[in-house]
């Protein structure tokens, strides 16, 4: 199983969760709370195979034989791509105070992951001005026929769970996979009933609802639930073709929707949303890898000193130590049936 990890979107989930028990309050703590939560989540994903913690022990078992490689991919610069279709492009965020004022320091976190990713076994992906969401599609769309776990929080991701993809959610600890994607993922009503639909049909339901977190709107009026029903009973086009469609999808409030979808810019937001939100159009412009990827040569000693330098905490150095010797075909290992703690809040 390849390992593909959204090394951006780990990293402030890491400041998030450590920040605050750190009292984080100058740079170089939020750096610190920063780094420790990005390498934790990615030590604890490495050793445990890429499932999630065992919250009935609360111990990992090394597990690292199971995956065949750690790919991190970061976010460099701005994404100038989806910014020139759509302007307003996740652009509320650098707008808030939140993130302006704490980004130098995530950053400053993730250059010294990647100068240290030169001496482990672990592929890291990034390019000037790309999203991390494109190069992670990209790899995951071409290793065809491996299975692939995206450790990630961002629901993006969730239109390429298959047969062979699955989604790790480091916040909810929880895997999303084929089988129970609908269960997970779908919205439901209050009974528990879930508005199933075509699944094909992600990238449209998304497209409908917008997305509030890169700043993308959808259609004013339309939710989760509606998309869902609209969906559910048609394709996303016959809707934009003839909006009188929707009364026969929907009991109440038909009137309203049907409405929002004559009004003349329902057809550019659907249009505009796809382009940005699909992967796979995204993983399309990256058909040739190669100019995107640098390769770590797993080195022990100046992974043990880094670690003791960085005072990475909560972490069992030599079973981490075990599971990259795994990673990178060392050969088997002393520690492989240890049952060990890598859970923790950081110092």
């Amino acid at each position: 199983m390849l390992l593909l990890a959204d090394g951006n979107n780990l990293a402030w989930a890491g400041y998030h969760a450590l920040g605050r028990a750190m009292g984080a309050d100058t740079p170089e703590r939020k750096t610190r709370a920063t780094l420790l939560g990005l390498a934790q989540t990615l030590f604890g994903l490495v050793v445990r195979g890429g499932e999630a913690p065992d919250s009935r022990s609360g111990a990992d078992r090394l597990r690292a034989d199971r995956i065949s490689a750690l790919i991190v991919a970061f976010d460099q610069g701005r994404p100038l791509r989806r910014r020139s279709i759509y302007p307003g492009y996740q652009t509320g965020r650098e707008g808030q105070t939140s993130f302006a004022d704490n980004e130098p320091y995530i950053t400053e976190a993730i250059e010294t992951f990647i100068e240290a990713s030169a001496f482990m076994p672990v592929t890291v992906l990034r390019g000037e001005n790309t999203e991390a969401d494109d190069l992670i599609a990209a790899y995951a769309l071409q290793s065809t026929p491996q299975h692939v776990r995206i450790a990630s929080t961002d629901r993006d991701f969730l239109q390429l769970v298959d047969e062979r993809v699955s989604i790790y959610s480091p916040v909810k600890k929880t895997v999303i996979q084929n089988e129970d994607f609908d269960t997970a993922v779908l919205p439901k009503a209050k009974d528990g009933t879930i508005y199933r639909f075509p699944r094909e049909r992600f990238v449209d339901f998304r497209a409908l609802c917008g997305d509030t977190s890169d700043d993308l709107p959808g259609i004013d009026g339309i939710g989760e639930v509606t998309a869902a029903r609209l969906l559910a009973h048609a394709p996303l086009d016959e809707y934009l073709a003839d909006p009188s469609l929707a009364g026969q999808a929907l009991q109440r409030g038909a009137a309203r929707v049907e409405a929002k979808l004559r009004d003349p810019d329902a057809q550019e937001i659907v249009t505009r949303n796809r382009e940005l939100m699909d992967l796979r159009l995204g993983a399309s412009y990256f058909p040739d890898l190669s100019g995107y990827r640098s390769e770590g040569t797993w080195d022990r000693t100046r992974f043990r000193d880094w670690v003791e330098e960085q005072r990475i905490a909560r972490v069992d150095t030599e079973t981490v130590i075990a599971a990259f010797d795994l990673l990178a075909g060392v050969g088997p290992s002393s520690a492989s049936a240890e049952d060990v703690t890598l859970q923790g809040k950081g110092d």
